[in-house]
């Protein structure tokens, strides 16, 4: 999707040094890169924009596209009816490499932005330590996503990084029930923000999970004295969920 590698560039701008230090840190995580794009559909214009976005899909297919694309719509949280979209698991240089840039930007602008507006994008990057599942990397989605999205100062990246990694390391003999996956920024936001991804089929699975990040960590790893270091250093937290579509998706 061509049209949006480039707007991309632009935004990418704000959060490159970050994301370069970190992916030099790990050649594996390097090689796990997401790439995420937001949009917000017209009034009244769903039906046409998911029939236009399908079909565009469908020229990716066509061209032979190695890329999967997820898409999901966000049920709850400030930006409730938003359409995400992003592919997860690849090469940050796969972005530079996809088939017919300027005839995907072509169809992408024929068919789906006469009802949709673009809204953000952003770059993350696999950070593979403090995760304990990878599903849509193993192209496993499932039928919803809590999103949590953690902001720290930049000068305590390196001290709430430390100590997450030690949470994490502590749970290796006895990890909890929680399985999330972390993505440090690479581009398109602010230094110090983090995503976090955590897998659910339905409401139910939220009984009894912990509403704070020191207890959702004590659910993915078991209890540490770290926990707490880790989460005193977040200087805020939004936490929305998205709702997986797979008609809107795919996943060569």
């Amino acid at each position: 999707m061509i049209w949006k590698h480039v707007m991309l560039a632009a935004a990418l701008a704000a959060g490159l040094a970050s994301g370069q230090a970190h992916a030099q840190s790990s050649a594996k995580a390097a090689e796990q890169a997401a790439f995420l794009f937001t949009y917000d559909v017209d009034r009244g214009k769903q039906d046409a924009f998911e029939a236009g976005y399908a079909a565009h899909l469908q020229w990716h297919a066509a061209h032979a596209d190695a890329l999967p694309w997820f898409g999901w719509y966000v049920t709850s949280g400030p930006r409730t009816g938003l359409f995400v979209d992003g592919t997860f698991g690849v090469p940050f240089a796969a972005m530079d490499r996809r088939p017919d840039p300027a005839g995907d930007g072509a169809d992408m602008e024929a068919r789906v932005l006469p009802y949709a507006k673009a809204r953000a994008y952003s770059a993350h990057v696999l950070w593979p330590e403090p995760s304990t599942v990878r599903s849509l990397e193993e192209r496993q989605p499932s039928p919803v996503l809590d999103v949590y999205s953690p902001r720290v100062a930049p000068g305590d990246v390196a001290a709430f990084e430390a100590a997450l990694l030690a949470a994490a390391q502590a749970g290796q003999t006895g990890k909890g029930a929680l399985g999330w996956t972390w993505y440090r920024l690479a581009g398109g936001g602010d230094l110090g923000s983090y995503l976090v991804l955590v897998p659910r089929r339905a409401w139910a699975d939220l009984a009894g999970r912990p509403a704070d990040l020191a207890g959702l960590m004590a659910a993915a790893y078991g209890a540490s004295p770290d926990q707490a270091r880790a989460a005193v250093l977040v200087k805020g937290v939004e936490v929305e969920t998205w709702s997986y579509k797979p008609k809107l998706s795919r996943l060569p």
